[in-house]
C-alpha cells in the first residue's frame, strides 16, 4: 500500500493540536516556540529532510499556528499549509541574518505579557540561537518546555497506529530479503545493498538513521554501519533496520547464525530472546515502565548469558528524522522509570549483550500497546542462515 495512504489530515492534528492546549493551560503557557522537527511534524504535518535548517512552528494558546522556516522550503510550508496543518507561514532568504528576522516575527506576534514556552534542550535549537532570538523580545517570562510535546506524542492515535504496524510490515520485509544473503563469503556491503535498495522497493521512507549491518567480531560496536568485513563459516550477523511511514519507524533487531555459531554466541542469544520474550509479557496498561527491564532481570538472574547485558531494555519510539529514529526525547526502559504503561504507547523492545571477546547479540522488536495488550509490529530475534 502506499504511504501517502496513511497521510494525516486536517482533524487528526486539530485533535493534537488541542490535547497541547489542554498541558499549555495546566502549565500556565500563552504560546510555545517549537523547534524539536519531530513534533513540528506532529503538530502541523510540516516535514523536510534538511532538519539543520533554522525553523520554528510558534504555538499559541489562543490564535492560529504560524511557521517561520527558509525560504528554500517553501513548497514544504505550502503542503502544511495547504492540508490544514498552520494558518501562516513567513521565510526568511539566505542573505537575510535569521536570528534577526526571527526576532522580529517573535516582537510582531508575542505580547508583552506572554509566557513563552522553549525546546532548550531540542538540538534543533542550540544554546547560542535561543540566546539570540530571546534578545529584545519582551515578555512576561521565557520558560523550558522541553519534553512536553514529546510526551504528549507517546500515546498514539489509532491512525498513527496504523502508520507504525505498516512501517512494521516493511520493516520485516526489508530484514527478510538481508537475511536471504546471508552466507559465508559474503559481506556486509552486500548486505547492505539489498538493504538499501530493500528500502526504496518495500515503500519506506527514507530513515531517520543508517541501518546498521554488523557481522562477527564487528558486531560488538552496535550502532555501526558496513565496513565490507565478509561472513565467515560459522560466524554471526546482527543488523537493526525499520520501515518508515509517514516517518514513524518500526525497527527489529535480528541475530543470526551461520552454520555452527561458537556456542558462546549461541547460548548468549537463547538466553536473550527468553529475556526479551519476558519483557514483552510485562506490557500491560497501567503498570510502571520499570517492569519492562525488570523481567529482562528476572530472566538473566536465573539464566547466566554469560555475557555484560544492557541495564535498559528498549526505548519509546515513532516518528523520527535525523539523526535519530528514536526521536529527541525518548523514555529509555531502565528499571527506574515508573511512568505507567498506556495504551497507545509503542516501543522498541530491545535486549543487547556484550561478550568478552568484542562480539555482541542482540534482540528486538517493535511492540505497541493496542486493545489487544502489548502487539508486535516487527519480528526480531534469533534467526539460522540459510544452509544452501
Amino acid at each position: 500500500m502506499n504511504a501517502a495512504a496513511f497521510a494525516f489530515d486536517k482533524q487528526e492534528f486539530e485533535q493534537r493540536q488541542q490535547r497541547l492546549r489542554v498541558e499549555m493551560e495546566r502549565n500556565h503557557l500563552s504560546v510555545i516556540v517549537v523547534s524539536v522537527p519531530e513534533n513540528i511534524f506532529w503538530l502541523s504535518g510540516y516535514q523536510t529532510k534538511a532538519v539543520f535548517t533554522f525553523q520554528f512552528l510558534l504555538f499559541p494558546l489562543h490564535g492560529p499556528l504560524r511557521l517561520f522556516t527558509r525560504q528554500m522550503e517553501i513548497t514544504n510550508a505550502i503542503a502544511a499549509h495547504e492540508a490544514g496543518g498552520f494558518a501562516e507561514y513567513e521565510l526568511y532568504q539566505d542573505d537575510q541574518d535569521p536570528m534577526q528576522q526571527a526576532q522580529y516575527f517573535l516582537r510582531q506576534h508575542l505580547q508583552s505579557t506572554d509566557k513563552v514556552g522553549l525546546e532548550l534542550s531540542s538540538w534543533s535549537l542550540p544554546a547560542q540561537r535561543a540566546q539570540q532570538i530571546t534578545q529584545n523580545v519582551q515578555v512576561s517570562e521565557w520558560t523550558d518546555a522541553s519534553t512536553l510535546i514529546d510526551r504528549l506524542r507517546l500515546i498514539k492515535t489509532p491512525r498513527e497506529l496504523m502508520a507504525l504496524r505498516e512501517a512494521g510490515r516493511i520493516g520485516d520485509a526489508i530484514s527478510d530479503r538481508a537475511q536471504d544473503l546471508i552466507r559465508p563469503g559474503r559481506g556486509e556491503n552486500e548486505l547492505a545493498a539489498e538493504v538499501m535498495t530493500a528500502i526504496v522497493q518495500e515503500g519506506s521512507e527514507y530513515p531517520g538513521s543508517w541501518p546498521n549491518i554488523m557481522v562477527g567480531q564487528r558486531t560488538g560496536r552496535i550502532h555501526a554501519a558496513w565496513d565490507g568485513t565478509i561472513i565467515q563459516p560459522n560466524d554471526h550477523v546482527t543488523f537493526e533496520l525499520t520501515g518508515v511511514v509517514q516517518r514513524y519507524h518500526a525497527p527489529s533487531w535480528r541475530t543470526i547464525l551461520v552454520g555452527d555459531a561458537l556456542p558462546a554466541v549461541r547460548h548468549a542469544a537463547e538466553v536473550l530472546v527468553k529475556a526479551q520474550r519476558a519483557a514483552i509479557a510485562a506490557m500491560e496498561v497501567g503498570r510502571p515502565m520499570r517492569v519492562i527491564n525488570q523481567a529482562v532481570e528476572a530472566i538473566l538472574a536465573k539464566n547466566d548469558p554469560q555475557c555484560s547485558v544492557s541495564k535498559r531494555s528498549g526505548y519509546s519510539l515513532g516518528i523520527g528524522f535525523p539523526p535519530s529514529w528514536g526521536a529527541q526525547w525518548q523514555i529509555g526502559l531502565n528499571s527506574l522509570v515508573e511512568d505507567p504503561l498506556q495504551q497507545g504507547m509503542a516501543f522498541h523492545v530491545v535486549c543487547v549483550g556484550h561478550l568478552a571477546e568484542g562480539r555482541a547479540v542482540c534482540i528486538g522488536s517493535t511492540v505497541a500497546l493496542t486493545e489487544n495488550g502489548a502487539e508486535e509490529f516487527t519480528h526480531g530475534g534469533l534467526f539460522t542462515a540459510n544452509q544452501d
